[in-house]
């Protein structure tokens, strides 16, 4: 079988036997809501010298795609600690992608923490290292450049599809058991999650969720979203200042079931003065 294997109409290229099974147990899982947690790694992160957004972009089009962000943690580089945290995230969530720690120099050391998690050991895959030669135009396999070539023996690679072009991006996802890893540098993030995120984590859930704006401040109708969400369970219910606009709140009414979405956005309206809601284009 050749390297490089054309599955999900077209939309993905994908490295070998391996990967096809696991994209055909993927999509044959179960219905139940698809969860995920984030793991943000960079010691520039937590001493603020760089400012994540790799967070926020990921969320958004996992929120798209049906897929509850359950939890976001940042974590310095420390192979340890990012083993630590990989393996804690993977038993817990249906899918665990992380961000930074992956690139030439000394404290990128993601792909040592996510083979210590699930007790692999590193090796340079070819398909990376030939991209490597060809991207950045080394041919000394000893350059540094080559250690972004180092990853997992049992890890898969999924290469995303340019739109524009309909070629395949130059570096792939690399992916160990539920675990995604992506670039920190957010040109290169939203390029591959962007071009990945549909195939990879598309689930057959959608969240329903309209918004309100209240001419009133929280203390009047924290009571009534209290009851709410009790007679709701199927529902989110969350609360804001606004400060976008001459409403004092807003209110966000959210589920998976559109149907129970709009009982509860119709009883929550039923409770409060016509005059004091409008709902958010």
């Amino acid at each position: 079988m050749s390297f490089f294997n054309v599955t999900c109409r077209g939309k993905l290229l994908i490295s070998n036997n391996y990967s096809v099974k696991w994209i055909q147990r993927w999509a044959s899982s179960t219905n139940e809501q698809k969860t995920a947690g984030i793991i943000v790694i960079g010691n520039e992160i937590l001493k603020a010298q760089v400012k994540d957004t790799n967070s926020h972009f990921i969320c958004t089009h996992l929120y798209r795609c049906g897929v509850k962000v359950e939890k976001i943690s940042v974590i310095g580089d420390n192979v340890d600690e990012i083993a630590q945290e990989i393996k804690h995230f993977s038993k817990k969530y249906t899918h665990v992608i992380t961000s930074g720690g992956i690139g030439p120099t000394h404290d990128d050391v993601t792909y040592e923490g996510l083979a210590k998690a699930f007790n692999d050991t590193l090796h340079r895959h070819p398909a990376i290292a030939e991209a490597i030669r060809k991207y950045f135009r080394v041919e000394d396999p000893s350059s540094p450049a080559y250690k972004l070539s180092e990853i997992p023996k049992r890890a898969v690679l999924k290469f995303g599809i340019n739109e524009a072009t309909k070629l395949p991006h130059n570096f792939p996802c690399v992916i160990l058991e539920n675990v995604y890893v992506f670039p920190g540098s957010p040109i290169f993030l939203e390029r591959g999650f962007g071009s990945l995120c549909k195939v990879l984590f598309d689930s057959n859930s959608r969240f329903a969720c309209t918004e309100l704006l209240i001419n009133a401040s929280e203390e009047v109708f924290a009571d009534v979203l209290t009851s709410l969400s009790k007679e709701y369970p199927n529902v989110i219910f969350g609360s804001y200042p606004e400060e976008a606009s001459n409403y004092i709140a807003r209110v966000t009414i959210e589920s998976t079931n559109e149907a129970d979405m709009e009982k509860a956005k119709r009883k929550f309206c039923s409770l409060l003065p016509p005059h004091i809601i409008k709902e958010k284009s």
